[in-house]
């Protein structure tokens, strides 16, 4: 049987789709007889490079076009269609990538076409070729007989030397929206006379990535996993995609700091045989989504995911979604390590958790959020349970929640009710002692005002903040130490530093220049006193050693 995507393969420039600004332009050389001597198509697999050439190579000799368009029943069209054209030759450059290879072909090329009125080379994957056999094609390129055209084809064209590519008229295929792609699936599903709900087209058309030729071939898989009607639970089992609501509780565990939860979720996944990849895929596709939420696009998705979805979004800022991002992508373990498979997940979920904390204070938006806050803390006792926790979240309706208590320049405890706050962000101003040095018992008072004052400045600010520590007063300087480099990495922005030094000019009564460092939990102390820092730093380091020893035992006992 063959193949959807061989079957359904374009064969008119009627048959292209999203590649509107191509198939134009292509015509119109084509009805006008200017068409050029060499091409070179660009873009993304699967999006209709190699299926233009071909009905270019069939639009040229036609010899009944309509249009521009090959008429795709004279001899010509057909002899091409088949693969038996003497005037269409295709070469696979990543298996003829020698100077020998070139210089054979450069041979072949001055004898004239013998049927139609040229002859057409179609090398594929053209970056493929060596610098040697290049510099052998230049001088035909530059100078080819009238009778040949060239149409290169590449996913990587800034490998193609640029005395090849501006020999030619260069067409960049672009990804194909799903919405035109989930219009050619119903179309061809409805010619092959298969049963399959919207919601199942709807998740191929996403999973294709913007490629119509990889939405055929996970048609084709769906259908071959299920017996009659293809629904999307029968879809994503066979892609092995995991369910929505596995995404939106990973979420929502990252969100409300429970990343212990969370990883107890993956692994569950893990142990019924899902891949780690396609997991963290998902994930990212989720907080891009909701980077779009925050910013006020429209979010994809059902109905019922896209209520989700806003619901996380409104306690979320940008900044935390991008820090989230960046902790999910940023970093892959090395392969020279003999690691358990779902370790990279694990660790990128980690620092995830810990990424999102600090903006976790700047949720309240009023309108949108419901009544009561939701905040979830690590289960005593977990992996995780000993790793930073976000600040309390107020909702609409609700007062606000109290800064960090003093003597702790952390976020507070989940653990331990809040008090109602009013003291600290809604009294009058307090005169505040002139402090001299890092012993005085006045230095925890100035950093909790310093932080309450930030709130009316910016509540994502406050909430970096609230992991901060104020190590040193003096000689116009005011030293603030951060733990982790991520939060000191925030106020190298001088808007930000500019920020934070005038509410602390506010609070000291005079100017002073901010100098945020990173810094250890034993320097803090030896500037405030032994049993300052709560024992929650080297989160990240913390989560992967125990990982680690965990898949360890896994492996000895013979479980993984």
């Amino acid at each position: 049987m063959t193949a959807l995507y061989r079957k359904w393969r374009s064969r008119s420039f009627d048959d292209l789709y999203g590649q509107e600004h191509v198939v134009r332009t292509l015509r119109n050389a084509i009805r006008q007889g200017r068409a050029a001597h060499a091409y070179l198509f660009t873009g993304p697999r699967g999006t209709g490079k190699t299926s233009t050439a071909r009905i270019l190579a069939k639009a040229v000799n036609c010899l009944n076009p309509h249009d521009g368009n090959p008429c795709t029943q004279c001899s010509a069209c057909v002899a091409a269609q088949e693969g038996r054209a003497l005037d269409v030759i295709e070469i696979d450059a990543a298996s003829n990538t020698s100077v020998e290879n070139v210089r054979d072909l450069r041979e072949r090329v001055a004898y004239a076409a013998g049927e139609g009125r040229y002859k057409v080379y179609i090398i594929d994957e053209v970056h493929r070729l060596s610098g040697q056999a290049f510099d052998a094609f230049l001088k035909t390129l530059e100078e080819p007989p009238p009778h040949v055209i060239f149409v290169f084809a590449s996913t990587e064209p800034h490998k193609v030397p640029a005395t090849i590519a501006s020999r030619c008229q260069r067409f960049d295929f672009r990804r194909i929206s799903p919405a035109t792609v989930e219009t050619r699936l119903r179309e061809i599903v409805a010619a092959e006379g298969m049963e399959i709900a919207d919601g199942a087209i709807a998740l191929l058309a996403n999973s294709a990535s913007g490629s119509l030729r990889d939405a055929l071939s996970l048609l084709d898989q769906a259908a071959s996993y299920t017996e009659g009607a293809i629904d999307e639970e029968s879809v994503r089992r066979s892609l092995g995609l995991a369910d929505p609501g596995l995404i939106l509780a990973l979420s929502r565990d990252l969100i409300d700091g429970n990343a212990g939860a969370g990883l107890e979720l993956a692994q569950s996944f893990f142990d019924a045989g899902g891949d780690p990849g396609q997991l963290m895929q998902q994930l990212v596709e989720h907080w891009r989504a909701l980077l779009f939420a925050v910013a006020g696009a429209a979010p994809g998705g059902s109905r019922t995911a896209a209520k989700e979805l806003q619901g996380q979004a409104a306690m979320l800022t940008a900044a935390a979604v991008v820090s989230v991002l960046e902790a999910l992508t940023g970093k892959e373990l090395s392969a020279k390590y003999s690691l358990a498979p779902t370790l990279s997940f694990e660790l990128a979920y980690a620092r995830a958790a810990l990424a999102v904390q600090p903006a976790a204070a700047d949720s309240v938006r009023g309108a949108g959020l419901a009544a009561g806050a939701n905040v979830a803390a690590t289960a005593p006792g977990s992996a995780l349970a000993e790793g930073p926790t976000s600040p309390p979240v107020a909702t609409a309706g609700t007062a606000p929640l109290e800064a960090p208590p003093p003597g702790n320049g952390a976020s507070a405890r989940l653990d331990q009710p809040p008090g109602d706050g009013s003291e600290v962000l809604h009294r009058e101003p307090q005169p505040v002692a002139p402090l001299s040095g890092a012993g005085d018992m006045d230095m925890d008072r100035t950093w909790t005002e310093v932080v309450a004052r930030m709130r009316d400045r910016s509540r994502s600010l406050q909430a970096l903040l609230r992991s901060g520590y104020l190590l040193k007063v003096g000689g116009g300087e005011v030293t603030v130490g951060f733990l982790h480099s991520f939060h000191r990495d925030q106020f190298v922005d001088p808007k930000r530093r500019r920020l934070l030094e005038e509410v602390v000019r506010e609070v000291l009564g005079s100017s002073h220049r901010v100098e945020c460092v990173h810094t250890t939990k034993a320097e803090i102390e030896r500037y405030r006193g032994a049993g300052t820092v709560e024992e929650d730093d080297g989160f990240v380091e913390e989560v992967a050693e125990r990982l680690r020893q965990y898949h360890a035992r896994q492996i000895n006992n013979g479980t993984s």
